[in-house]
């Protein structure tokens, strides 16, 4: 059977108020031609379908659309599980009407999808996350988990009982299989050591993560919620990563969805690139001349753009808006070098260092806050830094 692995979509995603769905079309049609010419059975979405909570008409728009051009009238099927940023019960809503065209959505954790006729394919058997899948004399087991919290397991524990926790339903859920067919685990958590750009300080934090000793043997262990493309082969684990760069630190690696030929006896697993539609980029330059000159280059690029402008005073506002007639440029940011900045940068206290820290925090790891542990760790570490200078 054939399968392809994408998550992290974020539907109605911005960047800096700048809509990307126009880049978000463009990759669902890149994933239809993919469909196609992989000759694709079988579609896994790991979670993150939308940005926000309550997405956009214009973004619900877009996923129902898009099951209905992959899953080619049935002919292809879609799991798919909530992430982080789902609200698992609006996912859901459109459940009756995506049987039909063979896509099955996962509300919650545990939950048990009833037996019958999905578009093309037969679920033969289900139990709690999991379900047995039929197609052409082809069958595979599927077991899923949707983002792991408190809330959605209904439980509470500690980072150390998480950890055990989560362990113990991967495995009791992959052992559910006695058919001897191959088995597919989907799941959108962070696996320790997975911290792609930006989210190193949750590693440093233990923040719900587990670790790849966790994962249980399986034929193909589909993850979803880094945005980075990775690979823990000796336990045949993915992360695809998010289709397009929605943070500059992102273009620093490709973006790809994997395509699974799986059987009984062999599984192999291929890199499929994915063409960056408009690529974010950085570019620095001396004083408002050069900048404006910049901006004026760059009119017809097809880019986002954060331009970094080195001062000795703030720019007009006659010289903004000529940086701005490009459209494209997100955000000017001045680096002004000059006496007084460097004298106001070293007045920050411990209080307004500690609040700066949390607000990067919560941004680089949508919304979550650090723990105390780690906000102990940072404020050591400047005190470190200090006495080092002082010396």
């Amino acid at each position: 059977m054939k399968i392809l692995h994408t998550s992290d979509w974020h539907l109605g995603k911005k960047l800096e108020g700048q809509s990307r769905l126009n880049e978000q079309k463009k990759f669902i049609d890149a994933l239809e031609t993919i469909v196609d010419t992989e000759n694709i059975d079988l579609i896994l979405l790991a979670g993150d379908i939308y940005d926000t909570y309550n997405p956009s008409a214009e973004a619900e728009k877009l996923f129902f659309d898009s099951i209905k051009i992959l899953s080619k009238n049935g002919e292809v099927g879609i799991v798919i599980i909530p992430g982080n940023h789902d609200n698992p019960q609006r996912l859901a809503s459109v459940c009756s009407l995506a049987k039909d065209y063979g896509v099955i959505i996962y509300e919650r954790a545990f939950q048990e999808i009833p037996i019958g006729k999905y578009g093309c394919f037969n679920i033969y058997n289900s139990n709690q996350g999991g379900i047995f899948i039929e197609k052409n004399g082809e069958k595979i087991y599927i077991y899923t988990l949707p983002f792991p919290s408190e809330t959605t397991l209904n439980e509470t524990f500690n980072d150390i009982k998480f950890n055990i926790r989560i362990k113990e339903i991967l495995e009791e859920g992959v052992n559910q299989n006695k058919d001897g067919i191959p088995t597919i685990l989907m799941t959108h958590i962070y696996v320790a050591g997975s911290m792609g750009e930006g989210d190193v300080a949750l590693e440093l934090g233990g923040a719900r993560a587990i670790g790849v000793d966790d994962l249980p043997k399986a034929n193909y262990i589909a993850l979803g919620h880094v945005h980075k493309p990775m690979s823990f082969k000796n336990k045949n684990a993915y992360y695809c990563g998010s289709p397009i760069e929605y943070r500059v630190t992102e273009n620093k690696f490709d973006k790809k969805v994997f395509a699974i030929d799986i059987s009984k006896d062999k599984t192999t697993v291929k890199d499929i690139l994915l063409e960056n539609y408009k690529p974010i980029r950085e570019y620095t330059v001396m004083g408002s001349e050069e900048a404006i000159k910049k901006s004026e280059e760059l009119s017809n690029a097809n880019e986002w753009i954060y331009l970094y402008v080195k001062l000795d005073t703030p720019l007009t506002n006659s010289e903004i808006r000529k940086i701005k007639n490009n459209k494209n440029i997100l955000e000017i940011i001045p680096i002004i070098e000059t006496k007084e900045n460097i004298i106001e940068v070293s007045n920050y206290n411990e209080q307004n260092l500690e609040e700066a820290f949390i607000e990067f925090f919560k941004e680089e790891s949508d919304g979550l806050e650090p723990n105390s542990n780690l906000k102990k760790l940072f404020l050591s570490l400047i005190e470190e830094g200090e006495k080092i200078e002082t010396n």
